[in-house]
């Protein structure tokens, strides 16, 4: 199947959700690679889930995590990318081996000309700004222009607020690089549901 955007899924968790988003032609999943954060996996099922896959960049997301100590992950984590969800020093992205993806968090305070100006400071070196929020969960006629503005200097992939009924809207309003979704835990091992996620790919068929 073939989608008309790129798509990340993250936070994904076990095999079947895996399996199913490749098998829909997402481009990249996303795994959290640090202890004690929700959604984390184990080196082992992280591995064991990477072998069962292919056709798609597998990505490990940190948070306000040391350099060294990602360097250090990577040994244990054999990704393609890296998404980082906090903001780092520029050096300390030069630092890194692999491309990045920079999560950027906005909400009803965020002044489009301050992220405008960051997102400029940082385009050089990251491969995609997630654009994301954990106060909107919807989309409306200012999000649209404000990302929009963003989207066409920078390559955007759009996190938050994308439903059945919005997503087509959201592509041809904003025009981003792609979008995010997320993954979830399963019923019991082997069994999901992935309705919330099939009714958006509909939305997405080429």
């Amino acid at each position: 199947m073939a989608l008309s955007t790129i798509v990340l899924v993250n936070q994904i968790t076990n095999l079947s959700d895996a399996r199913y988003c490749a098998g829909m032609g997402v481009e990249m999943l996303g795994f959290k690679l640090q202890q004690n954060q929700p959604q984390y996996i184990t080196p082992e099922s992280f591995k064991e889930i990477a072998g069962w896959i292919s056709g798609v960049k597998l990505v490990g997301e940190v948070q306000e995590l040391p350099t060294q100590e990602v360097e250090e992950l990577l040994l244990q984590y054999k990704v393609d990318m890296l998404q980082l969800n906090s903001l780092y020093l520029i050096e300390e992205l030069d630092e890194l081996p692999l491309p990045i993806i920079l999560r950027v968090l906005i909400d009803k305070d965020t002044v489009e000309e301050n992220l405008s100006g960051l997102l400029e400071l940082y385009h050089h070196h990251v491969e995609y700004f997630l654009i994301d929020s954990e106060d909107f969960n919807s989309i409306d006629e200012t999000n649209y222009k404000f990302i929009r503005d963003l989207a066409k200097k920078y390559p955007i992939i759009l996190g938050f607020g994308l439903n059945k009924e919005n997503t087509r809207e959201a592509l041809d309003k904003i025009h981003p690089a792609g979008i995010a979704l997320k993954g979830g835990e399963e019923i019991r091992p082997g069994f999901k549901n992935f309705d919330d996620l099939e009714e958006i790919f509909e939305q997405l068929e080429d």
